[in-house]
């Protein structure tokens, strides 16, 4: 085996594991999303008679929002196109501006606003609209694309 065909090899293993890891991150959200729906249908009908707390409607879409970014985090594994990053990127800056406590100052919202800016039009100037797999090394005078068709 020369060193081409080894660098190839580990990368195929590369990329089964990748797999294998958003198949695990996916089940786990799925997982969660019943929580969510447990924590929903305790606060708002099983016991309907007391309005829900501000703390309580926080921490459920910060759940959800978790689980969002669980979702991002799959698809940004699967497809490794740059656009996939930038959302889940997004999405935990959002959650994080969500869950900022009432009694922190607006210092910290004002950052999250500027950070999902610079994002934005990180994502509208520099990120491909039709991104094609990144190519991610060769193997001999072929190179490997992130789907492993070697091209």
């Amino acid at each position: 085996m020369n060193a081409s065909e080894t660098k190839g090899l580990i990368l195929k293993i590369a990329f089964i594991f990748e797999k294998i890891l958003a198949v695990v991150v996916l089940i786990v959200v799925l997982l969660g999303m019943v929580d969510v729906l447990r924590v929903i249908l305790n606060v708002y009908i099983i016991d309907f008679q007391h309005p829900i707390e501000y703390n309580q409607l926080n921490d459920i879409l910060g759940q959800i929002l978790i689980l969002v970014i669980g979702v991002e985090l799959v698809v940004m594994l699967s497809l490794h196109i740059p656009g996939a990053l930038i959302e889940a990127l997004l999405y935990a800056i959002a959650r994080k501006m969500l869950l900022i406590p009432k009694t922190h100052g607006m210092f910290d919202i004002l950052i999250g606003v500027i950070a999902i800016g610079g994002l934005l039009c990180i994502k509208k100037y520099l990120v491909d609209k039709n991104p094609l797999p990144m190519k991610i090394g060769c193997v001999g005078e072929k190179e490997i694309a992130e789907d492993n068709r070697v091209e």
